[in-house]
């Protein structure tokens, strides 16, 4: 309803909309103090010492107690092991807590609420993208939001930059009725400039790029595959831009090294991508070829699958609403040091979305199948049987000549297995899902979501 009422404003009214709406959101992201050890907090990289992990153990001692008292599912738990929550630890927790999957929350929510309407009061509704197939609905207290937030200014601080600094955000949603000259909408409290990720295309980027140097951000806020998109689509016009932000923040898809290549190149700034979900089970920030999991926002556990690939495993210690333990988010990540669950080089993504070879091989990393392939705009890998993949290709304007199809189905069989069928699609676009978010593999496969 209000969405409506929105879209059918004039420009001048829907800037007023979004800076009243901006001024809400600060208020309930940062409108309060964090409670300790987290006002304590100096940077979303802190390096992992003795004392930081006993303030975890006791943050985690807190937790326990209160699922134990207040969330009916983990009464139940207690009730049937008979045990209480000083014989648990983080030491020994997988002995008590089976793992949690999305499903067991989608079968009976309620059970993973908390009872205690301290804790409820100013709760919000969150919801899931449903990147997963399913979205989910998430209970999240003020308390977790502000702390959620709070890891969100430490990453900006780290580049001398706060939640209110000149920023442009590329939003996954429509943001006006049909085309316009004039894309960018203001929030002037916040002072963000929006743009619609739906918008962008080879009509729109001249657009696009005057509309960002009149703004001039000192960071950006995107989803990965816009950025690259952007970026193409520019460079193939001669296009550039007139400012250099301090940084680029990227979320909600997996980056691969050559979409970090070409958007740092085009933009000039680094990228620093972070990795979170709804549910507020995990947070990691990614600087220095490292993802970072900061101790006091979530436990984690890393499961094998392949080799240098895992499952990860978490315990969020933020939201006491829905808390969630040994929750497993269904994504992969890689590491070289799997002792070390709170530092990770690359997230591969869905699990449900990895790629399985007629041999049985689960590969997540299909960036390097495109290296050295030129004239490639966007690319999509779809899985409809073992040993069948479709490549969805959308060619660069005028690139058509460099792109060397033989290359591609080539290196893609080098990284899977010689019996797999490659099969390449051309295509003007490739649709995004309802939240804006590019998938660059989806499995057809039975049991993939």
């Amino acid at each position: 309803m209000l969405n409506s009422v929105y879209m059918n404003l004039p420009r001048s009214l829907q800037n007023a909309a979004m800076t009243a709406y901006g001024w809400k959101m600060y208020r309930q992201r940062f409108g309060g103090e964090v409670p300790g050890p987290y006002n304590r907090i100096e940077s979303v990289f802190e390096t992992i010492k003795t004392d930081l992990l006993a303030q975890q153990a006791k943050r985690f001692a807190l937790l326990v107690s209160h699922v134990a008292k207040t969330v009916p599912y983990y009464q139940s738990l207690f009730k049937q092991l008979g045990i209480t929550p000083q014989d648990v630890n983080l030491i020994n927790m997988a002995d008590f807590f089976p793992v949690i999957k999305k499903q067991d929350i989608l079968s009976q929510p309620k059970q993973f609420i908390t009872t205690d309407a301290r804790c409820l009061k100013g709760a919000f509704l969150l919801n899931t993208s449903g990147s997963s197939g399913t979205p989910m609905q998430v209970i999240s207290s003020l308390e977790a939001r502000r702390i959620n937030y709070f890891f969100y200014q430490l990453a900006l601080s780290e580049y001398g930059l706060h939640y209110r600094s000149r920023s442009t955000t590329f939003a996954g949603r429509v943001l006006y009725k049909g085309g316009s000259n004039q894309p960018a909408r203001i929030d002037r409290f916040n002072n963000t400039q929006y743009l619609s990720s739906y918008q962008v295309s080879d009509d729109s980027i001249e657009i696009y790029i005057r509309e960002l140097n009149r703004w001039q951000p000192e960071f950006i806020d995107s989803y990965p595959s816009v950025l690259r998109e952007l970026a193409s689509l520019a460079s193939a016009r001669g296009l550039k831009l007139e400012f250099r932000p301090k940084i680029l923040l990227t979320s909600s898809e997996s980056l691969t090294d050559s979409s970090r290549q070409k958007i740092e190149a085009f933009f000039g700034a680094a990228i620093m991508d972070h990795y979170g979900c709804t549910e507020m089970a995990v947070s990691a920030f990614y600087r220095d070829g490292q993802y970072h999991v900061h101790p006091l926002y979530s436990f984690v556990e890393l499961e094998p699958l392949a080799a240098g690939s895992y499952s990860l495993l978490a315990t969020g210690l933020v939201n006491f609403a829905m808390p969630l333990i040994r929750y497993s988010i269904g994504d992969s990540v890689v590491t070289d040091n799997p002792s070390n669950a709170y530092l990770f080089q690359a997230i591969e993504g869905r699990i449900d979305d990895l790629v399985v070879t007629p041999e049985g091989r689960k590969i997540g990393r299909l960036d390097p199948a495109f290296k050295g392939v030129e004239g490639i705009l966007l690319a999509q890998v779809v899985q409809h049987a073992v040993d069948r993949l479709e490549i969805k290709v959308v060619l660069s304007k005028g690139s058509s000549p460099l792109f060397d199809e033989v290359r591609l189905a080539n290196n893609f069989r080098e990284l899977t297995s010689s019996c797999m069928k490659i099969e390449i699609s051309y295509h003007d676009d490739i649709e995004r899902g309802a939240n804006g978010k590019f998938k660059s593999v989806v499995s057809l496969l039975d049991g993939a979501s």
